[in-house]
């Protein structure tokens, strides 16, 4: 019986051995959606309450999961500077079917003077960055006092590298990125469609009278030739034959 139990348990196993186990690290991106509003607001959490920067108007993010109330995507990222993940509202999800070409906006600033860089939301971190230090340009963040700031990838002129927050006075003048949205094209016309002639009615119409005329007038030919050979007078008799049925 111990044997039999033993024999059991290997058998559910190496059953489960032969199933996939999933893994947290499985990667769960499903596509692009594209920046279709003004404003749309990247969140550093899912229930949207730290705003980390607005996201430039026309360009895309990686979607890596979506709820009812918020999408989870990734922003930017490659070997050269780090990617932002982060969440925004399902109500500007605009998913897309095609890898864009053009996905983030490049876009470097330079710092024309020595300033402070925020590393925090919180605005409670900082590093001292100096003039002639670079911006890799991600977005914009406006706080509650009013005052704009540009997050980005700082390289210093020293070679140290931060991720924060830099007053936009700080850097030298420039247009935010944008990339505008063409309108969809109008549906092409089959080229069947436009050799395509619908017949005249009128001539349709006169060709359908004409016929029932002909039909008209031949059955009426036909039945006055029977009128007239079943009512035609009969030819009247000699006189000779009326005098001799007096004699």
């Amino acid at each position: 019986m111990c044997t039999m139990k033993k024999f059991v348990l290997l058998l559910v196993l190496a059953a489960l051995c032969c199933f996939p186990q999933k893994t947290e690290n499985a990667s769960a991106e499903i596509g692009y959606s594209r920046i279709t509003d003004e404003n749309v607001v990247l969140y550093m959490d899912g229930g949207m309450t730290a705003a980390w920067f607005t996201l430039p108007y026309g360009y895309y993010v990686k979607v890596l999961s979506v709820t009812a109330s918020s999408v989870r995507v990734e922003y930017k990222g490659d070997d050269k500077r780090p990617s932002a993940k982060g969440y925004i509202s399902s109500e500007y999800f605009s998913p897309v079917s095609e890898t864009p070409k053009t996905p983030f906006p490049s876009l470097i600033l330079t710092v024309n003077q020595t300033c402070l860089l925020y590393k925090d939301t919180d605005f409670s971190y900082t590093e001292t960055v100096t003039q002639n230090s670079t911006v890799d340009f991600y977005g914009t963040y406006i706080r509650s006092g009013g005052g704009k700031y540009v997050y980005g990838y700082v390289s210093t002129t020293s070679g140290d590298k931060y991720v924060g927050y830099i007053p936009i006075e700080a850097v030298y003048e420039f247009t935010e990125p944008r990339l505008e949205i063409e309108p969809d094209p109008e549906p092409e016309k089959r080229q069947d469609d436009e050799k395509k002639e619908e017949p005249a009615p009128a001539a349709s119409d006169a060709a359908g009278n004409t016929l029932q005329i002909v039909v008209i007038v031949a059955v009426s030919l036909i039945a006055v030739s029977i009128v007239y050979f079943l009512f035609r007078p009969s030819k009247v008799r000699p006189s000779g034959d009326a005098a001799g049925e007096d004699e």
